[in-house]
């Protein structure tokens, strides 16, 4: 599935990017986040249906989004902006999903791998048209990201989730310039560091299951990155922030409302 960028530049254009959810928009369950660290901005809702509609997908649902938060309170810029940083394009949240199409595909007493293959294609979709839509935001001219087939692995997990990692190509959102979001540091700051929406590769990873009570599909996901700066080094996210990021993953839950 390869989403139109046009059109999900277009859902940009008409629906702002708002930081909390409507009560039309919101999903019935809410999740409940354990263990959120200082470094690490307080999650934020952005509701999705524009964009997975967008893409020609029919779910409805939110975004609840954490990345690297501002190192210092003199400073109003993400770490996720900052090349330099260890928390750089690093991010953790969650989706909670209504009207799943492949709902079905979890009728059964013990659901296994082999009994999700639509499900595990639809959550690797939701999550590639989130990137395509950030990407648009930050005013990237060639918005990309695709998943990697070949990397993709999905395990059981514990109370019924389902674990994926995979690969996915895309851009980086560093280069722009946008007055309007405070938290994202002008291209000229990092203009030595790296080069403008330069290609990067997200280590992307997903706890998911269908609630059926709910009837809405959770996901938890996070995503470290691997990435070159201009001066030719090869960096990706540090092993105690991936650590981070599954120890988040794990402590979140998704209490019956």
């Amino acid at each position: 599935m390869k989403p139109s960028v046009c059109a999900l530049a277009a859902a940009l254009a008409a629906s702002s990017l708002v930081l909390a959810p409507s009560p039309a928009q919101a999903a019935d369950l809410v999740p409940s986040f354990g263990f959120v660290p200082p470094t690490w901005l307080t999650p934020l809702a952005f509701p999705m249906t524009a964009f997975w509609g967008a893409a020609g997908l029919p779910e409805q649902g939110i975004n609840y989004y954490s990345a690297g938060a501002p190192a210092s309170p003199s400073s109003p810029y993400w770490e996720r902006f900052d090349p330099g940083s260890p928390l750089y394009e690093a991010w953790f949240g969650t989706y909670v999903v209504d009207d799943f199409q492949f709902a079905s595909e979890w009728d059964h007493p013990q659901v296994r791998v082999a009994d999700i293959p639509n499900s595990i294609q639809r959550v690797l979709a939701l999550a590639t048209v989130d990137q395509i839509a950030w990407l648009t935001a930050y005013q990237d001219p060639h918005p990309y990201a695709e998943v990697v087939p070949s990397t993709l692995v999905v395990l059981p997990a514990a109370n019924g989730y389902f674990y994926g990692a995979a690969l996915m190509k895309s851009h980086s959102d560093v280069g722009g310039t946008i007055p309007d979001f405070p938290w994202y540091p002008p291209s000229s700051a990092h203009a030595s560091e790296v080069a403008p929406y330069a290609d990067v590769t997200l280590t992307t990873s997903y706890l998911f299951k269908y609630l059926p009570d709910a009837h809405e599909l959770v996901i938890v996901y996070s995503s470290g990155t691997i990435w070159k700066t201009l001066d030719g080094g090869l960096h990706a996210t540090p092993p105690r922030v991936s650590a981070t990021q599954l120890a988040m993953m794990l402590g979140t839950s998704f209490p019956a409302p």
